[in-house]
Formats: C-alpha cells, sequence, structure tokens
C-alpha cells in the first residue's frame, strides 16, 4: 500500500511478471520476485534490503541485475531513475515515522551524498525506448524523497559498501497510477521492456571490455615482437 492507494500498481506490475523472459539475441532470463510488496516503512526497508541482495557470509550478490518498481502518483508515464539521494527523507512513512537525525549513513558509513546505477542509463533507455515507442517513457534523476528513493539507495549502498567503486547493477523503475488491466497490462511491458534493455546493454558493455582487452593484449605483445626483433 501507498498512501491512498491501498492496492498499489507496482506490485501487481511485479507479480505480473514472468519467471522466464526469453529475447532474440540473449540467454534465458532467470526473474526472481519478491513474494509481497515491501512495506512503506524506511525501518522495514534498511532491515530487509542487506539479506535480500547479499548473502551474510560472501561478497557475491545473490542477483545479477536488481530491479525496482515503485508507484508515482501524479505522473502518467514511466521513468528509469538514474540515482538515489542518502539524505531528505522528511516525509511521514506507514510507521509515522521520518529520517530526521539520523546520521547513519552519513556519519557511520561516511556514504556519499547521492548514488548513481553503474549501468549506462542512457544506452539502456535508447535500447527500452526503441523497443516501446507507443508508450511515454522517460529518463529521471528524481525518484522523490520518499520510499522509493529510499530503497533505490539502500539497494546501491549494499554494493558501495562491499566495494566502493564497483559495480551497482540497480534500477528504479517508476510506474504511474492505474490499476485497470491495459494499465498492469501496459506496465508489464514497461519492465519487461527494461529488463530486456538493462540486459543487452550489460552484455554489450561485457563484450566491449573483452573486445578492448584483447586488442590491448595484441598491441601489447606487438610492441614486445618490435622490441625483440
Amino acid at each position: 500500500p501507498f498512501g491512498e492507494d491501498t492496492i498499489n500498481p507496482a506490485y501487481q506490475i511485479a507479480r505480473s511478471l514472468p519467471t522466464k523472459h526469453r529475447i532474440p539475441g540473449l540467454p534465458p532470463i532467470i526473474l526472481h520476485g519478491h513474494p509481497r510488496p515491501i512495506t512503506v516503512s524506511y525501518a522495514h526497508v534498511r532491515e530487509i534490503i542487506p539479506e535480500l541482495l547479499f548473502p551474510k557470509v560472501g561478497l557475491k550478490p545473490r542477483y545479477d541485475i536488481v530491479l525496482n518498481i515503485g508507484l508515482a502518483p501524479g505522473r502518467n508515464f514511466y521513468s528509469l531513475e538514474t540515482l538515489a539521494h542518502r539524505d531528505g527523507y522528511n516525509q511521514r512513512d506507514e510507521d509515522g515515522r521520518t529520517m530526521e537525525g539520523d546520521t547513519f549513513w552519513r556519519i557511520v558509513l561516511k556514504a556519499p551524498e547521492r548514488l548513481h546505477t553503474s549501468f549506462d542509463t542512457y544506452d539502456v533507455y535508447r535500447r527500452w525506448k526503441s523497443g516501446l515507442m507507443n508508450v511515454d517513457l522517460r529518463h529521471s534523476n528524481n525518484a522523490g524523497h520518499y520510499l522509493c528513493d529510499f530503497m533505490y539507495y539502500a539497494c546501491m549502498l549494499e554494493y558501495w559498501r562491499r566495494e566502493p567503486r564497483g559495480q551497482r547493477p540497480c534500477m528504479f523503475l517508476h510506474v504511474p497510477s492505474g490499476l485497470e488491466e491495459e494499465d498492469i497490462h501496459r506496465g508489464r511491458e514497461a519492465a519487461l521492456g527494461l529488463i530486456s534493455a538493462l540486459v543487452a546493454s550489460d552484455m554489450a558493455e561485457e563484450r566491449s571490455k573483452k573486445a578492448e582487452g584483447v586488442m590491448e593484449e595484441t598491441e601489447w605483445d606487438r610492441a614486445a615482437d618490435d622490441e625483440c626483433s
């Protein structure tokens, strides 16, 4: 639930997603959905996110990509969020609490004011938009300073804590209100399109890195051959 929305369209979209998604040119994508809506509570999010993303022992994350889906009341479009904020959570959650005065992230962890996803968001957006030309899709850098923003930051923080300069393969999709069948169907297509775009972009980046590595090795070999000749 989210404020006056006793049934959250974001969760209805999430629960409609298949467990396996296939698109041409990519390996099968296995989807793991959370079995119930995340409670609109700062304390609950802070408690549950670490165990959802990482095992208690080890640095390897449970999933290759983490996609959060949340409701943006008042918007009539879908938005890809590029970053999340550490501070500014002054709006009360479902427990009646805010994060005013909380300094754990800022002082104890010394976490940055903002965390950005490690995805190339312009490439992801381009791929996402190309597959859904008739849907209003946008690129956003304002996740709202409420639970969506907070949860997005909490997800990326877990990666940052383990490797500050490492990858943060997280994304947040904001969806508009609407519980009609066509609304959920459109949201499902937007979510699947974004998942496809994230996977395709990530794999393209991996191929690019491998190609650069081969090129660097070849150039090094040539230099070594020149020295020896």
